[in-house]
């Protein structure tokens, strides 16, 4: 409503009416406390962190690495953290207000690219395959998804630059550069495409995924095991890796010869649970509860058949580790373990609770199949002896299979007949 109103006079004249209107109500201020010790991703990306530990739900629901702390910075000696990324030899790259890496288009970084590509193509694609099928994934399927695909080619130039890092022992400051930059800007538009997963990117966020577990063995293998911490961060990162592809199910069904729809075809045919179990009988023994310390630990049903399942997802390869022909497949399951175990069990690792760190020593006991190739190399070793020494003495009754193998791991069997 209008009011209006007469001015008194003065100097002799009555002013003019004038309208004046009523005083609007202002909203309250919202006040938002300014978190600072939300995880990296995050504060990177300038978004609320819930801050659950050891994984906030932001990096789970999208399928992101998740940390807390400050901004790691990397050097040539310490591949556990990230470096703010940077191209110098394509110019000054700069992180936007909403988080996001900008590189500027250079003729320089067209070239880095293209040799990244062709690194990638002739050397590190043919390396990362321990199976024909595997091969052609992680190769000739990759390089032509990389043609369409942003997120897929920053994947492809992150495992090259790692390669390259890899071939000069880590020294090469350039390709450890080269290497951060464009694993925060695979992050970055893989973040994008999960959060609008549809069938047109669902494809390229499942070969996405890839890349950075590939990644994830890499990074585990030059951790530091002293004082002993259990990988609960790769466990974390590999194991949401399951939320695209369960975001992937309803999608491929409208286009099952898709690469996510093989791809989905081909995971499947590892994780029906009733095969698995039947697999696994000769690893029961790992359930066990006579010994007074195993009646002490905490133990529900729930407790035992989250042991079980995690027990089956690599039962069939235990059952198989000295075969002199292992079947097809083995390396594939092997790579899918951290991948589809139980989320219950993995927070038991990251409470040390000591059976499940017996379980993951025969995990790692069984990673050391795949030790001739560079990304794995000895992180199956390392880690099952650091959590030899870390059992309590009345546990390392349970180790005495994976010791077995820690002491020669030429006893195991070998996939490279199916490399051809």
């Amino acid at each position: 409503m209008t009011v209006t109103t007469t001015l008194p006079l003065v100097g002799g004249r009555e002013e003019k009416p004038q309208q004046t209107q009523p005083p609007r109500k202002k909203h309250a201020k919202l006040f938002h406390k300014k978190c600072r010790t939300g995880c990296q991703r995050c504060r990177v990306r300038r978004v609320k962190c819930d801050e659950a530990k050891p994984i906030c739900n932001n990096c789970t629901r999208l399928d992101l690495e998740c940390g807390y702390g400050p901004p790691p910075t990397i050097s040539n000696n310490d591949f556990d953290s990230i470096q703010a990324p940077t191209l110098s030899s394509s110019g000054d790259s700069f992180v936007d207000s909403d988080g996001v890496i900008h590189l500027p288009e250079t003729e320089a970084r067209r070239k880095l690219e293209l040799e990244l590509f062709y690194h990638y193509s002739t050397e590190t694609g043919p390396t990362l395959g321990a199976e024909r099928y595997s091969q052609n994934f992680m190769g000739p399927v990759l390089c032509r998804a990389a043609l369409q695909s942003d997120a897929v080619l920053y994947g492809v130039c992150m495992l090259s630059a790692l390669h390259k890092a890899y071939k000069s022992n880590f020294t090469d400051p350039q390709h450890m550069q080269h290497h951060s930059t464009y694993l925060n800007l695979t992050l970055q538009s893989h973040h994008k495409h999960v959060s609008h997963l549809d069938i047109k990117n669902v494809d390229f966020s499942c070969m996405t995924s890839t890349t950075l577990r590939v990644y994830g063995y890499v990074r585990l293998q030059r951790r530091q095991l002293e004082p002993y911490t259990p990988p609960i961060e790769w466990l974390r990162m590999s194991n949401t890796s399951n939320i695209v592809f369960r975001k992937a199910l309803a999608l491929i069904e409208k286009n099952p010869d898709s690469v996510s729809g093989k791809l989905m075809l081909e995971v499947s045919r590892h994780l029906d649970e009733k095969r698995r179990m039947e697999d696994s009988s000769e690893l029961l023994h790992l359930l066990r509860r006579q010994e007074p310390h195993e009646l002490e630990e905490e133990w529900d049903d729930e407790t035992y058949y989250v042991y079980k399942r995690t027990l089956s997802c690599f039962g069939w390869i235990w059952k198989h580790r000295f075969d002199n022909q292992p079947p097809p497949g083995l390396s594939r399951r092997l790579y899918l373990f951290p991948m589809i175990v139980d989320a219950q069990f993995v927070d038991y690792v990251g409470q040390k609770r000591p059976r499940a760190l017996v379980i993951m020593a025969h995990y790692f006991a069984l990673l050391a199949i795949h030790r001739d190739f560079w990304y794995i190399g000895d992180a199956g070793l390392r880690e099952a002896q650091a959590i030899a020494a870390e059992l309590p003495s009345e546990w390392q009754g349970m180790l005495i299979q994976p010791l077995e193998i820690l002491k020669d791991p030429s006893l195991l069997c070998d996939v490279s007949i199916h490399r051809d």
